[in-house]
């Protein structure tokens, strides 16, 4: 009896069928083709696993292990908890709760979770630490360049605008017109 019930064609033992039904011959395997939105790709770096060197392209990169050179990617870079980076990153958003040694450029955003160390500058124009990150550099957060301030008041004249510098710092002559006139009497003067 054969497989799956069928009765055998009156064919001699050790023949080869030749009907459809035989084995095909083994094809190559080949890359998938890359998809159409290709910064859906994600490239991973699993715990226990090195690398060293660049890596640039489209796509996000989660990082689990250990890497050491430069990042300059389209998408997103994720460095889990027990991953350990020693490069220069550049990519749309930064997520660390590893380790990271050197400069972390996003073009969206960077975040440090709780158990992220950053030792280098951070640069984006939103920055987020979550309570007990360490941090040791710089922060520099600034609009992505091309932004358009629509909808943002520009003008010196706008009532809700936050007070001076010198003003918050407790200075009598930003804070009062009569702190400004008292201010401005000569030093040698008494009334």
């Amino acid at each position: 009896m054969s497989i799956f019930g069928k009765k055998p064609e009156d064919q001699s033992p050790g023949s080869i069928p030749s009907s459809p039904t035989s084995v095909a011959p083994r094809k190559t395997l080949r890359s998938a083709p890359a998809p159409a939105d290709a910064t859906t790709g994600r490239s991973y770096l699993g715990a226990g696993c090195e690398l060293t060197g660049e890596f640039t392209g489209a796509g996000s990169f989660e990082c689990s292990g250990s890497f050491d050179g430069t990042i300059d990617i389209s998408g997103d870079v994720v460095i889990g908890h027990g991953g350990t980076v020693k490069a220069q990153i550049k990519a749309r958003r930064i997520s660390i709760d590893g380790r990271l040694q050197g400069d972390a450029t996003g073009t969206e955003k960077v975040e440090v979770g709780a158990s992220g160390h950053v030792e280098g500058d951070v640069r984006a124009p939103a920055v987020q630490f979550a309570e007990g990150a360490f941090f040791e550099g710089n922060v520099e957060m600034r609009r992505p360049e091309g932004a358009d301030e629509q909808g943002e008041s520009t003008s010196d004249d706008d009532g809700d605008r936050e007070p001076s510098a010198g003003a918050r710092k407790g200075d009598a002559a930003a804070q009062s017109p009569a702190g400004a006139a008292k201010d401005a009497a000569a030093p040698g003067d008494s009334k």
